[in-house]
């Protein structure tokens, strides 16, 4: 094994679509806003960015591929980041318009929700009376009546894209049932081995339970249906999970841990976060206590196999 596949890859998600402008101030919202964070979360050292895109004038999560593009290409200029737009897109947008803004960049990586899912966020309306903007409130109710249910038809879909402009999928995994959406894609030969598993807890209503228990078990349901040497893997938490979960995915072994704005405001209890590279830093410390090496966004590449910055489309 060469010495760069036993470093640890740390993403920054840096905007996301779960939190809202009312939550926090440093929430990044015009494209300027996300480029910055994600270029002090390099340098604090994340190899990957994990990319959302939002109205510039109100902060509302959109798939706009114009906006992608100007993100995207802003940050390429200025350093050597991984880039992993979202296919998550809108809760009620088609599988056609989400795959738009990965058709256009064709990046190295994307992520990818193969199986049905709840984004209960609903309950963070009970925390305010009041908004900075009126969409706020109506959008976090909307997931009341809205999951993310792709077919297995669009599964095809995403998975034969990807395969055509050469971007690999991060998996994201919500529950133990969901490795299995995996295991079927492989069989189908839509999926190059080995594939990138993230697994995601809550605390939002509808995901795993953020719990020791719960990472190990689908870990080990991931490596008895897909054979160890079949996935890298990676681990995402919410809110006060986020440094506890993914210090646990480290000391497991994991390939990859994601932070960032996009998962938790905090940087410790009590504590906003001003950036994502706050909560980088606090990743790193942990590391180094662990004796564990970062990647750099080159060794990253490779660790993940990945087409490289110059075969990218922005």
């Amino acid at each position: 094994m060469s010495k760069e596949m036993d470093k640890l890859i740390i993403t920054a998600a840096v905007t996301g679509s779960v939190h809202i402008p009312t939550m926090s101030d440093y929430l990044p919202i015009t494209p300027d806003e996300i480029v910055e964070d994600a270029v002090r979360a390099h340098e604090a050292g994340a190899a990957i960015a994990h990319i959302h895109v939002r109205n510039p004038e109100n902060g509302l999560p959109v798939s706009d591929p114009d906006l992608f593009v100007e993100v995207c290409t802003k940050i390429k200029a200025r350093c050597d980041i991984i880039l992993l737009p979202t296919t998550g897109g809108g809760m009620n947008q088609t599988t056609a318009e989400k795959l738009i803004p990965i058709e256009r960049l064709r990046p190295e990586m994307c992520s990818f929700d193969p199986a049905p899912f709840n984004f209960g966020i609903f309950q963070i309306a009970g925390r305010f009376k009041e908004f900075k903007y009126e969409w706020e409130k109506e959008y976090l109710d909307l997931c009341k009546n809205v999951t993310f249910r792709p077919t297995f038809n669009d599964d095809i879909i995403y998975a034969k894209k990807f395969l055509e402009i050469g971007t690999k999928p991060e998996l994201e995994m919500y529950e133990l049932g969901h490795i299995s959406y995996v295991s079927w894609l492989i069989e189908e030969g839509l999926l190059k081995t080995p594939v990138h598993l993230q697994f995601v807890f809550g605390p939002m209503v509808g995901w795993m339970t953020p719990s020791v228990k719960h990472l190990v078990l689908i870990h080990d349901e991931a490596k008895e249906v897909l054979g160890e040497e079949n996935f890298t893997w990676s681990v995402a938490a919410g809110g006060k999970y986020q440094i506890p979960i993914t210090s646990t995915a480290m000391a497991m072994g994991a390939s990859n841990v994601r932070v960032g704005l996009e998962d938790s405001i905090y940087a410790g209890k009590g504590k906003i976060a001003k950036a994502s590279a706050d909560q980088v830093k606090m990743i790193k410390n942990i590391a180094k206590e662990m004796s564990l090496e970062l990647a750099t966004p080159e060794e990253a590449r490779k660790i993940l196999r990945l087409k490289g910055l110059d075969k990218v489309n922005f």
